[in-house]
Order: structure tokens, then sequence, then C-alpha cells
């Protein structure tokens, strides 16, 4: 019997499994997919070119030391996000704005003001302390910008934030979830950053899920196991056995569970989860976030180019928008990215000479059903707060969604499952110890 069962080898399950293992715990590691790394996917281009991000790809080097130090230790280069030149709003068909990238489009000063001031109440409120209030987790977002007194394009702009942030729209979340998502990730300006001070700052070189692969490999191959998607879960008084759909079967004294509280559902709990588990995870829901990405030989969209081995278009496909467009043939996504990509340049013809072409739809991947971390149903991250990720009897639960800093973040994946090791080590270590 070992110590310890892991399930799941995204950032959380890695890093819980080598926490307990450098705490002396044995321990075992089980995963559907047949590869580590979850929702960080890193697909390799034509040999030389480097790697597509299908999944999560920003860090930053000074404000998230977890996965900062990971890079440091196995050598990974990183490159930083461009931020120069000119950025492109269209928020309708017929309405197009080009502004500099980092400032606020030219609006007339009466107009320009009413974004101002939302953004500033935003960034002011996700600087605070403590838990929201159960009155502002039962409005929407979009409800609560209203009552700001958003004009209606601007209501659309905080629209735009949910689906880019969280692949929902504002009518979809309430705004007491919004606002704690920001003060997990240092503000509302820092999600939004793409310099220093946020968190799409830097990508890896060779992708991100080479730090998975090497954190696995810290715990050691013979103790991970893949191909091995979860059946069922049973708790005894003394320990856990998991079962798996193809017969195998683990039993350890502890079990951490590193997938989406949105996919608890999937699995036979015995004894079942208390009711209020139930209710709070089996109403949590991940967004339409969808990624496309052209590559091409060279940065057309550029006006200095610096050489290195490929470039390319990072297209999120998020929201309703989304729903529509992850539902079409293969050949009809990437025709509508590219067509997209047309009204933005301005008919360039350079959009339609790319290399290669890469979409992915988390929604419709079997074991992760969306990104990036669950969202709670209306009123709910208030009234099941003392429960929420809270361990169950021998099962403890760790994910980038219960993450006290950067929550939908790799930094907050490592930060949950080395904070569900420790737990656990100190329980087994002293089984007389409080949780």
């Amino acid at each position: 019997m070992f110590d310890l069962v892991v399930i799941g080898t995204g950032f959380s399950g890695v890093q819980a499994a080598h926490t307990a293992k450098q705490a002396g715990l044995s321990v075992s590691v089980l995963e559907a997919r047949d590869c580590v790394g979850g929702k960080i996917w890193s697909v390799p281009l034509a040999p030389g070119r480097g790697f597509a991000e299908l999944g999560g790809a920003w860090v930053n080097d000074s404000l998230q030391p977890r996965v900062w130090s990971y890079a440091q230790k196995f050598g990974l280069k990183v490159v930083k996000q461009c931020l120069e030149g000119t950025a492109i709003m269209q928020p309708s068909e017929n309405e197009r704005f080009e502004f500099p990238f980092g400032t606020t489009p030219e609006f007339t000063p009466c107009k320009k003001k009413n974004p101002e001031f939302i953004r500033d109440h935003f960034q002011a409120q996700s600087l605070k302390n403590g838990l929201l209030s159960a009155e502002v987790d039962k409005v929407t977002l979009d409800q609560y910008v209203h009552s700001l007194g958003a004009l209606p394009k601007f209501a659309k702009m905080v629209n735009m934030w949910s689906q880019v942030m969280h692949g929902l729209e504002s009518t979809e979340e309430s705004a007491a979830w919004f606002i704690d998502y920001c003060r997990r990730n240092k503000g509302f300006l820092a999600i939004r950053a793409d310099d220093s001070t946020g968190g799409q700052y830097l990508r890896f070189q060779d992708g991100a899920q080479s730090i998975t692969r090497e954190i696995a490999r810290l715990v050691e191959k013979d103790n991970i196991h893949v191909s091995c998607p979860i059946k069922a879960i049973n708790d005894y008084d003394s320990h856990v056995t998991i079962k798996t759909r193809n017969g195998m079967i683990f039993s350890a004294k502890k079990c951490i569970l590193s997938v989406p509280s949105t996919m608890y559902k999937a699995f036979s709990f015995s004894p079942a989860l208390p009711s209020a588990v139930q209710e709070v995870t089996n109403n949590t829901v991940l967004g339409d976030y969808n990624k496309a990405i052209v590559c091409h030989d060279k940065p057309w969209w550029r006006s200095e180019v610096v050489e290195k081995d490929h470039y390319s278009l990072t297209c999120f496909v998020n929201d309703l928008h989304g729903r529509k467009w992850e539902n079409l043939p293969s050949h009809e996504r990437r025709a509508a990215a590219l067509k997209q990509l047309t009204k933005g340049f301005k008919n360039h013809p350079d959009v339609f000479k790319q290399i290669e072409y890469f979409d992915q739809i988390w929604q419709h991947e079997e074991f992760s059903r969306g990104a990036l971390a669950s969202i709670h149903a209306l009123g709910h991250l208030t009234k099941y707060a003392l429960v929420y990720g809270q361990p169950v009897g021998n099962i403890h639960f760790v994910g980038t969604e219960y993450s006290s800093e950067w929550k939908g973040y790799m930094e907050g994946a490592l930060c949950s499952g080395e904070h569900g090791a420790k737990q656990v080590a100190g329980v087994l270590q002293n089984p007389t110890a409080k949780i």
C-alpha cells in the first residue's frame, strides 16, 4: 500500500507528487491521458521550429516564484511577450479601432471617462482582502457593471474581459467570483498586463509542458502510470482504493485528486461526497476557451523583425463565439479564424501564407472539458466557502482553482499542489493533527 495516490499529472498533480516524495512518502501517480501535462500541452512544429502552446503558456519571473524556480532549475529559456505596435479592436462587424498598445482608445472625453472609472473600480476592489459579500455573489458581472453606471458600449467591454479571461459571458459568472479571481492574481491590472507587472509576460522557448515532464522525472517514471482513467474512488477509514477503467486497483492511505471540480461527477465515490460538496462541484463550469494558432515564416504584422525559428499569431475563440466555432468541421474552423484575421489586418495578403495551423478545443477534450479554472454558480462562492476544496475523509483536492494565489495560472497549480501534499504529509506524520 502506498502512502499517497495522486490522480492527474497537470502542474498541481506532479507538484503534489514531488512535494510528497520530498517529504518521504511513497507515491503512485495516475494519469488518464497518454502523457503528463494536463492542460499544459506543447505541440512540436516542424523540426527545429519550436512549439505551439495549445494550453497554458505565460509566466512571470518576478511575480511567480515557483514556476520561475523550475525554469531556472531545468535551464529553460524564455521569450518576452511582444508589446510594441498598434492594438486593434473590432467590437462589431462595422466598428474597428486602432490605437497604441497599452493605451485606452481615443473615445470622446466623456466616453473615455466611463471605461476608466469601471477599470479603476475593479482594480480597487481587487486589491482588497477577504471574501466578498453574498449579495455581490448573487448578481452577475453584467448586472454589477450596469449598477456602476456602465454605458452600453463599456458593459460590452467588461463582457469582453469575461470572455477573454474565463471563456464565459459576463451574464454567466457572478461579480464576486470575477473580483475574487482578480484578488488571487495580484489585482485586475496584473491579470490584464502583458509586461513585467502581469501574468502574460514570458513564454517558454521549448514549451511549458517541458516543466511537467521534468518534474515527472523527479517523481520517477516507475511511479507514474499513464493511460489510466479513473472509474471509482472508495474511501475507507484506514485507506483509499482507486479503480481505473482498465481494471487496475491502487491502494493508499491518502488520495489527492488533481482534476477540475467540474469533472468530479464523472467518478463514482463510495461513500458519496457530502451533499454540500456535490452541490458546489456539480454546478461549477469550465469556460469555452479555445485556441487557433497560425504559424508563419516571417512576422509580416511587425515593422521590425527579430530573427528566430518561427512566428505565430495565437487566436482565442471563446464564450458564445467559441461554442459555435468549436462545433464546426476542422477546415471551417480554420477558414473562420483566417477570415477574422483578414478583417483585423485589413485584408493583408500574407494572412493566408501560413506554414502550419493548429487549433485546440478544450471543451471537447474528455479529461478537461474546458478551461481555465472551474467557475462557481451564482451564489455558490460564498455559500460553500467553508467546504469547497477542503478534504473529505482520506481524499484531498488540489488544482489551480483552489489556489490562494495566481488562480487559473501554472503558478496557482503549483501552489495548490504543494499545499495539498504538505497537508497530507502533515496528517500522515502526525495523525492527531487537525487540518
